[in-house]
């Protein structure tokens, strides 16, 4: 989460850098007049203070404890980036000696707003063509039979008991009337072992394996013990889980 917040900030800011370049060659507002190397820098320092700007809206709505969509953010941030570039002007013009009324200072906020939600509105574009596409996996068969608070669980064994399977998951437990040879079926590629005539083991569900008096058992993540019979060892050790 860090990382990704980081590269937000980058990209906000080099895209902040080149609309400083963009203005600073097409100068607008009366700009023209100034020299080429005053007025980009002119237009940088203004375009990065606005991206600054636009950065503060997003610890404010999490102390306001408010998630706006996109279309929120883009008003908020180009208010919040435009609040901050007009602040930057009218202390400039107050230092120059030039001090502005309130119609002017109005006036000139909503000429900075024009530019801060172009701005916002690309940036956020970036940012959305450069979100990576999130391929959700299918649940296997087994898995849709389960409760609904466990189909995105991990599965960290089977065991058969009597007419029922209960299956040990990484968020809790369910009984399900099947076949432990069925359910076996329906799991899917998940990657795992038969390691008794009752139990089968998901290898990402081994926590550690231990031999006692040449009976081998494997602790499971959440706490339960597998047993190994005699007939599944070998293929357990040729798993390397031991």
């Amino acid at each position: 989460m860090q990382d990704q917040s980081s590269r937000q900030l980058i990209s906000g800011m080099s895209i902040c850098v080149i609309a400083g370049i963009i203005l600073a060659i097409l100068a607008p507002y009366g700009t023209g007049q100034i020299a080429f190397i005053p007025r980009l820098i002119y237009w940088t320092i203004l375009c990065i203070a606005g991206g600054i700007g636009a950065a503060i809206f997003v610890p404010l709505t999490r102390a306001m404890n408010w998630q706006p969509n996109r279309y929120w953010s883009i008003i908020g941030q180009s208010i919040t980036s435009s609040l901050t570039v007009t602040a930057m002007l009218i202390g400039w013009n107050n230092y120059v000696g030039n001090r502005l009324d309130f119609i002017e200072a109005l006036v000139l906020f909503s000429l900075v707003l024009l530019i801060g939600a172009i701005i916002t509105t690309i940036v956020h574009l970036v940012e959305r063509s450069s979100v990576p596409e999130i391929t959700i996996e299918p649940r296997t068969p087994l898995m849709e039979r389960l409760k609904p608070k466990l189909r995105n669980a991990d599965i960290y064994a089977l065991t058969a008991e009597d007419h029922y399977v209960r299956v040990i998951t990484s968020k809790g437990e369910d009984l399900i009337l099947m076949r432990l040879s069925d359910a076996i079926k329906e799991l899917g590629d998940i990657k795992g072992l038969p390691v008794h005539r009752s139990w089968w083991v998901a290898e990402s569900g081994i926590k550690s394996a231990r031999k006692i008096d040449g009976k081998i058992s494997l602790q499971l993540h959440s706490g339960q013990v597998a047993p190994v019979s005699r007939s599944n060892s070998k293929t357990v050790k040729q798993a390397g889980w031991v």
